[in-house]
């Protein structure tokens, strides 16, 4: 007969007494103690398994070192540019202060721009039968056109075409105009202009669509030059407050010797009533000038825009503020003492 083994209870194994005692330890620390389960020796991998930097990250870089080089330079370029249009506004200025002196007979198109703002003044006689405008535009509330009109010169020189000023809408047809030795002078008169640089027509400008109208939607100097046979040049006349009085005289008529029997012809001339003292010439105000239709010539004064201050400020401070950006960027943390580290991660989960 074989002997029987004896068996214990699972329950009195060693094992399982140890098994048991380490699962109520457990439990008793999870209720009494918060700790952390980081891990302070992490597996380093190998250089290969690092995420490599993608496309994006790299053009974004680039962008972000190219713009405080770029914005410096703009913000140089405008300071630059600041300089050169005061020296331009400081010479136009001063030659606004020089007396008013004949224009030449033939004027290069291309030296417009270094005649500009010099006082001219020009003889001749307005034809208004080629009268044009361009607009509509609106000037102190009111709608109206400026008005350029061919004159003939009287020095023999090319027939300019002279932007006479602005007019309202209501006179826009000559018979509605009063003050007609002002309006529509028929007489000789001399005239108080400037010269302009010709700007070039945008393209984002329309055309003028009816080749027959008088009317511009915007100044094409060339084009109305052409139109009016006129020199390609863009004269602007001064405003003139001033009113100049004419008289009409009866002139007869060479008639020849021999016509004995005839009687001379005679026609009628309007022409300037001579004034001994100028001051007693009479002035108008703008507004009354307006009102009876006499064309509103331009200040004497430039017209030049200077915004390089502000473009300057505006990329200086971009230059500023994407240098800053790009500092914080590549600014390196400052490495923590490993046993510092652990000492305040402790101090979180304790």
């Amino acid at each position: 007969m074989l002997s029987k083994r004896l068996l214990l209870p699972t329950a009195l194994r060693p094992h399982a007494i140890v098994r048991a005692n380490l699962q109520r330890h457990q439990l008793l620390a999870r209720r009494t103690n918060v700790h952390s389960s980081f891990d302070w020796k992490p597996i380093k991998g190998k250089d290969n398994d690092k995420p490599k930097p993608s496309v994006t990250r790299y053009i974004f870089l680039s962008l972000l070192i190219a713009m405080p080089l770029v914005t410096f330079y703009l913000g140089t370029w405008q300071l630059k540019r600041l300089k050169w249009k005061n020296n331009l506004i400081a010479s136009s200025e001063d030659k606004l202060t020089y007396p008013p002196i004949p224009l030449p007979k033939k004027i290069n198109p291309d030296d417009a721009e270094d005649l500009q703002y010099r006082r001219y003044l020009v003889t001749g006689k307005y034809d208004h039968s080629k009268e044009i405008f361009v607009g509509p535009k609106v000037r102190n509330g009111e709608r109206g056109y400026q008005v350029f009109t061919p004159l003939i010169r009287s020095d023999g020189g090319e027939p300019i075409l002279i932007e006479r000023g602005f007019i309202t809408d209501e006179n826009i047809l000559p018979p509605r105009r009063k003050l007609k030795h002002l309006s529509l002078p028929m007489h000789e008169v001399t005239v108080e202009v400037i010269l302009k640089k010709i700007n070039e027509k945008s393209n984002l400008v329309l055309s003028k669509l009816d080749p027959d109208s008088r009317v511009w939607h915007v100044i094409d100097v060339p084009e109305m030059t052409e139109a009016t046979g006129c020199a390609p040049i863009h004269v602007q006349a001064l405003i003139d407050l001033k009113d100049y009085p004419v008289e009409t005289k009866i002139v007869k008529e060479d008639k020849p010797w021999w016509k004995i029997w005839s009687r001379a012809q005679t026609h009628e001339e309007t022409q300037l009533k001579k004034v001994d003292d100028p001051s007693d010439i009479q002035e108008f105000s703008p507004y009354q000038l307006l009102k009876a239709g006499v064309p509103l010539g331009r200040p004497a004064s430039i017209d030049f825009r200077n915004n390089h201050l502000q473009y300057l400020a505006t990329w200086y401070g971009l230059s500023f503020a994407s240098s800053i950006l790009l500092f914080l960027v590549f600014k390196k943390k400052p490495k923590m003492d490993p046993t510092k580290a652990k000492l305040e991660h402790a101090k979180r989960y304790t």
